[in-house]
């Protein structure tokens, strides 16, 4: 079950002295939980892959990795361009890729006066199966420079949100499927070089 709340009082860590806790002057913040099944290193490996977001994610029409950590290969700089209809908007952030959470940040000054992503990722039980499953949480707080993104954003916000984090789900299922002796046992790493 998809639950989606639009929360008011959430302030991005970056943008917290330009959002006032009441949420106005245009910052809208959203917080989307899910139970997923699949385990949370699955999942977090397809989070933390953005260079293959355009190749499941919707409206992503390019994805690119700048800069990685050194020790762990991991993302530390990454972008998205993405389009619908008339709209096509390329923007960059930093990435923390902490033990089950990533955070993005967005540096591109064009487009966001403030975009704060973070997945949290912890490990839930089933009482029905012995199967690994991921309760997964997405907070997300953004306001774009552009009056009619905004307006447009949430208008369309819930629809584009499930959209989004069912397109991560199917892609972490569908890497299962394939890949499940290994991700099974723990050794998610690089499951996905086809």
């Amino acid at each position: 079950m998809l639950t989606l709340v639009r929360v008011r009082s959430l302030s991005p860590k970056r943008c917290l002295f330009l959002a006032p806790r009441n949420g106005k002057n245009g910052y809208q913040s959203y917080r989307l939980s899910k139970k997923v099944g699949v385990p949370p290193a699955l999942l977090y490996q397809v989070i933390a892959d953005v260079s293959k977001y355009q190749e499941f994610v919707p409206f992503v029409t390019e994805s690119f990795v700048n800069e990685r950590n050194v020790l762990t290969s991991l993302p530390t700089e990454a972008g998205l361009r993405v389009g619908w209809k008339q709209f096509d908007e390329m923007f960059t952030c930093t990435l923390e890729c902490l033990k089950n959470k990533i955070v993005a940040e967005s540096i591109s000054i064009l487009l966001f006066d403030c975009l704060h992503n973070e997945w949290n990722l912890k490990e839930a039980k089933s009482r029905f199966t012995d199967e690994p499953s991921t309760l997964v949480e997405l907070s997300l707080t953004y306001k774009f420079k552009n009056p009619l993104y905004n307006t447009l954003s949430s208008l369309f916000h819930e629809q584009v949100s499930s959209i989004m984090m069912k397109a991560f789900e199917d892609r972490a299922m569908k890497i299962r499927a394939v890949y499940k002796d290994d991700v099974d046992q723990g050794i998610a790493n690089d499951v996905d070089k086809n």
